[in-house]
């Protein structure tokens, strides 16, 4: 089997570099922390002091929470759970039925995904009087903010004004303020104002420029073989009139890696032919094959993003810190 380590170095960097911007992190750790290892990841982030993650569900909340002075669940139930463990509130009817006391306001302020519209604001502020919520946070999430233009400004200009009119009514019912968060990884490096927390994600996988890369992913050599005149996989899309050696390698697609018919460029070496399930085929002799350990180059491969490729990674590759 294949393995995934972590570079535990560059995930510091990444993270010190983000604490530049704003110290006070919540840290993404969704979908088993974007392919890294939800585990791995969180001794990793307790040990560098991160005190606040979000994570997809229930069921990962349930993992981490012994980590963490606050989990934020993007996608909860309704029920009652954890004292430490908050509910992300994306919509009236979701905080009408919810019991869970201790919430956090979703605000859609041009994403049109999730999110409470900003003109129910006021409804959303009786049913927390009435169901005695405590309103820990008040946040939004960028459509854009990747790309210059006018929408990142729009939502940025909204959520002033969302912070505004929360501040208020916090005031006039004495009740204790929230904090809010809006800046993702991309938004780290252009708002004003990063307000109270950030909550970078793939920033601190280094999925993006200008952050490290934490995930490398190396694959066994199981035998190497000469072939010449003959091809190679599925099809033998990939055919060699000269001789060469071909090694086979203990991943495949079942593994996470994006299908391709005939070859991709890896570290030290090319992929030819198709991947299988379970194997791939690389030019030259190894005994190990480094897949990729920067995954905005192993990218480049494909037509997708870092993020497809990292949250596939198969959670059953072992995952060493290094």
């Amino acid at each position: 089997m294949a393995t995934i380590y972590i570079n535990k170095e560059n995930l510091f960097y990444n993270l010190n570099k983000i604490s530049s911007i704003n110290p006070n992190i919540i840290a993404v750790i969704k979908d088993n922390a974007y392919g890294h290892g939800i585990i791995t990841i969180s001794k990793l982030l307790k040990e560098f002091g991160i005190k606040k993650v979000a994570v997809r569900n229930n069921a990962e909340a349930d993992i981490v929470k012994g980590f963490f002075e606050e989990v934020l669940v993007f996608n909860p139930l309704t029920n009652r759970n954890a004292f430490n463990i908050s509910y992300a509130i994306n919509s009236l009817n979701q905080l009408k039925k919810n019991r869970h006391p201790y919430i956090h306001l979703k605000i859609n302020t041009g994403m049109n995904r999730n999110g409470i519209e900003i003109d129910e604001i006021d409804k959303a502020f009786e049913i927390i009087l009435k169901k005695e919520f405590e309103l820990k946070g008040v946040f939004s999430h960028f459509c854009c903010s990747e790309e210059e233009g006018t929408d990142r400004f729009i939502q940025y200009e909204k959520f002033k004004e969302v912070k505004e009119k929360v501040i208020k009514f916090c005031k006039e019912h004495s009740i204790k303020k929230p904090y809010f968060h809006i800046a993702n990884s991309t938004a780290l490096s252009f708002l004003p104002d990063t307000f109270d927390y950030v909550r970078p994600g793939i920033a601190i996988y280094g999925g993006i420029e200008g952050y490290k890369p934490v995930m490398s992913l190396v694959a066994k050599a199981l035998h190497t073989r000469v072939i010449k005149n003959d091809g190679v996989g599925y099809n033998k899309k990939f055919f060699s009139k000269e001789e060469i050696k071909i090694t086979t390698v203990d991943v495949g697609y079942a593994d996470g890696i994006p299908y391709f018919k005939n070859g991709c460029i890896l570290k030290n070496t090319k992929a030819v032919g198709k991947i299988s399930m379970d194997y791939m085929a690389v030019l030259g002799e190894f005994k190990e094959v480094v897949v990729f350990d920067d995954i905005k180059e192993f990218v480049k491969n494909f037509d997708t993003i870092t993020y497809d490729i990292l949250v596939k990674m198969s959670p059953r590759i072992k995952r060493v810190i290094k």
